[in-house]
């Protein structure tokens, strides 16, 4: 039973970490979430750039990170004057970016494929108590991720800066990522502001991903989940 049920907190944490590379993917890669900002900011008149420049930059970048392009190579029109969209410092910092991006979808389909295998080790070891066992571990994995939740929720809605810069001195080796508005165009396009909004969204989307996995789950423990379990009625 108590091997079962590290097994069972551990598919918990599988699921959420598929919930949580799914919401990145979702929100962080789709470009109509940044356009739709750069509309209600409009941010292409304060760069003097035009609406089809900065949503093609957009763009490219996403596609870059998702690894649909090579290249980074491509041109704007800033204030009349033409120019190279991103610099050298800007497009090695992107190297590193879609590394993390790709890094990070592997670790979700490798969780995916653990979260599949120990789904069918219980349908198949566990039957009657299967359900029982993977809904506690959901709750058990939720419960630590709450937790979670939050202590940086309570960071990043104090001092989002702060969390920011510890993010990327944690996921980046080098400080390429420190840009200067006045030389690199990437950080004028994506300010601070939009990367606030896009962590709040993703967060957004894995509770919606998230919740109603716990709500069967509670229901299942509630109503379900002594039926198959030995004399003592719970999962040891």
């Amino acid at each position: 039973m108590r091997w079962n049920s590290i097994l069972a907190f551990v598919w918990g944490w599988l699921f959420l970490i598929v919930c949580v590379v799914g919401s990145i993917h979702s929100v962080a890669l789709n470009e109509n979430f940044y356009i739709a900002r750069y509309e209600s900011m409009d941010l292409a008149q304060q760069l003097h750039v035009s609406s089809d420049d900065l949503n093609s930059s957009i763009r490219l970048l996403l596609d870059y990170i998702r690894d649909d392009t090579d290249s980074l190579e491509s041109s704007i029109t800033v204030g009349g004057q033409k120019q190279e969209t991103f610099n050298e410092r800007e497009k090695s910092h992107m190297v590193d970016v879609k590394a993390l991006y790709q890094n990070c979808i592997r670790v979700g389909i490798a969780s995916f494929t653990g979260l599949l295998g120990l789904l069918f080790y219980f349908g198949f070891a566990q039957r009657k108590k299967a359900m029982a066992f993977l809904t506690k571990g959901l709750l058990q994995a939720c419960g630590c991720l709450l937790i979670v939740f939050a202590l940086f929720g309570l960071w990043i809605l104090t001092d989002f800066t702060g969390f920011w810069t510890w993010f990327h001195t944690i996921f980046f080796q080098n400080q390429l990522w420190l840009l200067d508005p006045a030389t690199d165009f990437m950080i004028n396009m994506l300010p601070e502001t939009i990367f606030y909004q896009l962590v709040i969204a993703c967060v957004v989307m894995v509770c919606v991903l998230v919740v109603p996995g716990i709500i069967f789950s509670i229901y299942i423990q509630r109503k379900k989940a002594p039926i198959g379990f030995d004399h003592e009625n719970h999962i040891s």
